[in-house]
């Protein structure tokens, strides 16, 4: 289980701790259950915003009635602090979206238990953005049984994640050292102009920004919009896009020149913040060209670049920002230390792109989510939504020091390929956590490899050990492959050869309901490499023993009912299921996307 920590983001200290949590999207109260994912390059397998509405907590927990909410703080520019909390349904209240530059809201004042947020600090140099509260439900009763691990309980809050002590604070927006305004308007769905772009204006003003503060991009007028090349963001520096505003990353081949991503972050305590948007234009053709980077992409892993590069970073931030149509992967997360929060990525988030060419999940080739890698340790990442063409999350641990110490809660995903750790991993995995996620693949159009839950996947060319991995209170439906483990993920080979050990999966349903027909797999390397994974409290409705495929595994089945028994060469199944366990209700945990 990854360790509460002390993380320094952007010049403020994160108290271990609960506080307000911002609700992304529906994002599920507080779950205090154990607690990991990628689309590696050579093999293709996207939202509420602060301020805006989300679905509600997902829960049953007790918040009691509703509460009038906070009320906008004075100084500055307030925010819907608060809302509505009706013990686990909608939740209305925002995040503040924050002053002008100089002028910052204070923190937001003392909670109430009904999510009352105090008046706010007057307009000054100082002072970061208040957290503002989205209340949703309080908290959600897993459902466990009599002997299994039972599910997670939250408190009464009702914000996401609320009381869960596993997590470090919510982070804060810090103050800004310069505000940007948005040079031209862009309808929703439209494609901004590129006869002049934003990207000297923004690097300048990062280069100049002092430690501890922020680069605001914000609105102006009826201006909602910037277009950039590759930006860098300088240690201690965060780039914070406003709600209402859009970062467009160009369409043009030769301004990206080498550049592997968009925006490049390095050294300690940098951060990318705001409820605005940065939209990579994937989809769209690029100027000059008929194909667009997704296009690519197709068939191959593709030279098309990353929205976000994380590496050799320490205490990283990525908070409340919507990323949207990445050319590659959305984050590439290389951090020692490091938060996600209240993140939304959707990768296609328009039906049709300015050519007129069809959009979906299955042309955004090669758009993982997010990709925890190489030496990334010490991580969170929660409450967040994350729908897209590949991956949404994917654990690579191809450094000599591998992926440790992960703690992945409280998120929603829709169309994907998996929850996923690998494909390359030589340097290892281990103490991943995982619980309270819904994977949907509901009218997403996928299936077959494109339609996964739990995934480990690997093959003998960049394989290495999995270990002591656990996911918990997990719900999906309408997958193809609701839990799949294979070390045979292609035809290539080597020396590195897959294991996964001590995996448990506890308190997991897979609901009926779609066109796709559940598979489980879990397959394991050779005699000499056996697999280890418990499955405590695991339901898939409607499988079929000729739907269950195992090799060279030791399972062990209970204490909580299993409706499935894996059997095949090299297994070895000991049941300890005792007394009774209820399924995993999953009542609630569907998001829309």
């Amino acid at each position: 289980m990854a360790r509460p920590r002390t993380l320094d983001t952007n010049g403020y200290s994160r108290l271990l701790g609960i506080v307000g949590w911002v609700v992304l999207g529906g994002c599920s109260a507080s779950s205090t259950g154990p607690g990991t994912s990628t689309t590696d390059g050579a093999i293709p397998d996207t939202v509420a915003t602060g301020g805006a509405m989300g679905s509600g907590g997902n829960g049953t927990g007790a918040s009691g009635g509703a509460s009038t909410g906070g009320a906008a703080t004075t100084g500055g520019v307030g925010g819907g602090a608060g809302g509505m909390a009706t013990g686990g349904s909608m939740n209305l209240g925002g995040a503040s979206s924050g002053g002008a530059a100089g002028g910052a809201i204070s923190a937001g004042g003392t909670r109430a238990s009904g999510g009352t947020v105090g008046s706010g600090g007057g307009p000054g140099a100082g002072g970061s953005v208040g957290n503002g509260g989205n209340t949703g439900s309080g908290g959600r009763a897993g459902s466990g049984g009599a002997n299994s691990m039972g599910g997670n309980t939250g408190g009464a809050s009702g914000t996401c994640g609320a009381g869960d002590s596993n997590l470090p604070a919510e982070p804060t927006i810090p103050p800004a050292c310069a505000a940007l305004q948005a040079t031209q308007n862009v309808a929703e769905g439209g494609v901004p102009s590129e006869t002049s772009l934003d990207t000297s204006a923004i690097q300048k003003a990062l280069d100049a920004c002092a430690t501890g503060r922020a680069v605001k991009l914000a609105a102006s007028g009826a201006n909602n919009a910037f277009v950039t090349g590759p930006l860098t963001i300088p240690a201690g520096v965060t780039l914070w896009v406003d709600a209402g505003t859009t970062l467009y990353a160009t369409r043009n081949a030769t301004v990206w020149g080498s550049a592997a991503q968009l925006i490049s972050v390095a050294g300690a305590d940098s951060g990318i913040v705001g409820d605005g948007t940065i939209d990579g234009q994937g989809g769209e053709p690029n100027i000059g060209a008929t194909q667009s980077w997704w296009d690519q992409n197709a068939g191959s892993s593709g030279n098309s670049p990353a929205l976000i590069s994380v590496r050799g970073a320490t205490n990283f931030t990525l908070y409340r920002i919507t990323l949207h149509n990445s050319p590659k992967f959305h984050v590439k997360l290389g951090a020692a230390g490091f938060v996600v929060w209240g993140v939304t990525i959707q990768a296609p988030s328009k039906a049709t792109n300015s050519a007129g060419t069809a959009l979906n999940y299955t042309n955004a080739h090669n758009t993982d989510g997010i990709d925890p890698g190489e030496a990334a340790s010490d991580g969170y990442i929660v409450c967040s939504k994350i729908s897209t063409g590949d991956d949404h999350i994917a654990i690579k641990g191809s450094s000599s020091t591998g992926v440790q110490h992960l703690t992945i809660a409280h998120n929603h995903f829709g169309a994907g390929h998996g929850m996923s750790i690998g494909s390359e991993f030589t340097g290892g995995v281990s103490d991943i956590n995982v619980y309270d996620l819904s994977i949907d693949g509901l009218g997403m159009g996928t299936s077959s490899g494109s339609s996964n839950g739990i995934r480990i996947k690997s093959d003998s060319s960049r394989g290495g050990l999995v270990n002591n991995v656990t996911y918990s209170d997990i719900c999906v439906r309408n997958l193809s492959n609701p839990i799949l483990l294979t070390p045979k993920y292609s035809t290539s080979t080597g020396s590195y050869i897959p294991q996964y050990t001590n995996v448990k999966i506890q308190n997991f349903r897979d609901v009926s309901g779609g066109s796709n027909v559940p598979m489980v797999t879990l397959d394991g390397y050779d005699a000499s490499h056996l697999n280890s994974i418990t499955l405590d409290n695991v339901i898939i409705d409607g499988i079929t023993a000729a739907n269950v495929a195992a090799s060279y595994t030791t399972v062990t089945l209970g204490p909580g009912n299993v409706n499935f028994t894996p059997s095949g060469t090299g297994v070895s199944v000991a049941k300890t299921i005792s007394g009774s366990s209820t399924p995993n209700p999953c009542a609630d945990r569907w998001v829309t996307f």
